[in-house]
């Protein structure tokens, strides 16, 4: 198995995956005034809080960036394994789904939430294999045809034909018929190994649940504060919130495509001995984000302080709802994710062992963001809420760059 990264290619996947997630940005902001915001809280609720299953399942794509280029005759075996990893929280969703469907209401929208964004994920690590198996033009081609689907919802939901609970369900239909596709074109899911390893199959799901742990975190962390929102404020700063998270969404996964492609070359280049350079440049880079955030978090608190002083409670709560507040802590949000993701990303890129790190460095970031997002959302609404998400990413690099201080930890040995 072999990764041609070719510029043309890499240019295909960036085009085919930026389409879909620009069509799903684009169907958020227009289904709103479709709907009105009561449907679209509902919509918003029910996938915001599934987003962490995007990455639950991801992180059986990010071991098989990470081990199959370092593999030579488990291959086949370990790409297997890794897609039924990642299909299984699919599978589960489904039969939730179904379950949840005679109910109706509320509880059968969150089941096709849990699926769609499930399904989501399962599609990444489909057209990833892909791009090893040395065809990125499918990754683009899958995303592509997503995108398109996404549209043809979105207008006949604009048109007034569907409503949130039918348009999730063509969404989900929409998904897993394109990883259906996909997955009937992989070798390693067609033809069952000859002799599997014995043991490798616990050792890669172990890996992919590790490597998981930073991204569910992160989502989580979001999820926590829809749900300090939801709890907290009025609806309309929960749409705000939200609308600027799309944003922050974009860059971060243009981030993220970017760096998911080059991945392999970056597993194998920081290999062994190698990847002590990985581990410097990551904890410099952890030290500048807690710097950035220490800033911003002063600013924000100063200027939180002259308004209370000012006009008390009413001008700190209309403080927290003004959208230039809000776009400009979110633009904090961005840099600093940015930030960290590379971070964790050269970290992960080295060792197994190295996975302990960053997880336990995401759930320091999602205590800290459940923690401010409690205190600072009944004072500053929307605005305390996306500051939350920057101390939470703070708490993260700061974690990583105490962490990074001593020798590498001992990686169990790669199979071959």
């Amino acid at each position: 198995m072999t990764a041609r990264s070719t510029l043309g290619g890499a240019l295909r996947v960036i085009a085919g995956r930026g389409t879909a997630r620009a069509c799903i940005s684009l169907s958020a902001v227009v289904l709103l005034p479709a709907w009105g915001a009561e449907r679209f809280g509902q919509y918003v609720a029910a996938t915001g809080t599934f987003v962490f299953l995007v990455f639950l399942v991801m992180g059986a794509e990010k071991t098989l960036l990470t081990s199959v280029p370092r593999t030579t005759r488990l291959a086949h075996q370990s790409t297997r394994a890794l897609l039924a990893r990642a299909a299984a929280p699919v599978a589960v969703c489904v039969v939730v789904a179904a379950a949840l469907a005679p109910v109706g209401g509320q509880p059968a929208l969150y089941g096709l939430g849990a699926v769609y964004l499930s399904g989501q994920g399962l599609l990444s690590a489909l057209a990833s294999t892909h791009r090893l198996l040395g065809y990125p033009a499918r990754d683009g081609l899958a995303f592509t045809v997503l995108a398109g689907h996404v549209l043809l919802a979105t207008a006949l939901a604009v048109a007034g034909y569907l409503e949130p609970y039918a348009y999730l369900l063509v969404l989900v239909a929409g998904v897993l018929a394109v990883c259906g596709v996909l997955a009937a074109l992989v070798p390693a899911v067609r033809v069952r190994p000859a002799r599997p390893r014995a043991g490798l199959g616990r050792l890669l799901t172990r890996r992919a649940l590790l490597a998981s742990v930073t991204d569910v975190a992160d989502s989580a962390s979001i999820s926590v504060t829809y749900v300090a929102l939801a709890a907290l404020v009025a609806p309309a700063e929960v749409a705000m919130v939200y609308l600027a998270l799309l944003a922050s969404a974009t860059l971060g996964g243009l981030a993220l495509l970017v760096l998911r492609i080059a991945q392999p070359a970056t597993s194998l280049r920081l290999r062994g001995t190698a990847g002590r350079t990985g581990r410097a440049r990551a904890r410099r880079i952890s030290g500048a984000a807690v710097a950035v955030t220490a800033v911003a978090l002063g600013v924000v608190l100063g200027v939180a302080a002259l308004a209370w002083a000012d006009g008390g409670v009413a001008a700190v709560r209309a403080l927290g709802a003004d959208p230039f507040v809000l776009a400009g802590v979110t633009l904090v949000e961005m840099t600093v994710f940015c930030a960290v993701v590379y971070a964790v990303y050269l970290l992960e890129n080295t060792t197994g062992a190295a996975l302990r790190t960053t997880g336990s460095a995401a759930v320091a970031g999602l205590a800290a963001t459940a923690v401010t997002a409690v205190a600072l959302v009944p004072v500053l609404g929307a605005v305390g809420a996306m500051t939350a998400l920057v101390v939470g990413l703070a708490t993260k690099a700061a974690w990583l760059r105490a962490r990074l201080r001593g020798p590498a930890p001992v990686a169990a040995p790669v199979p071959v």
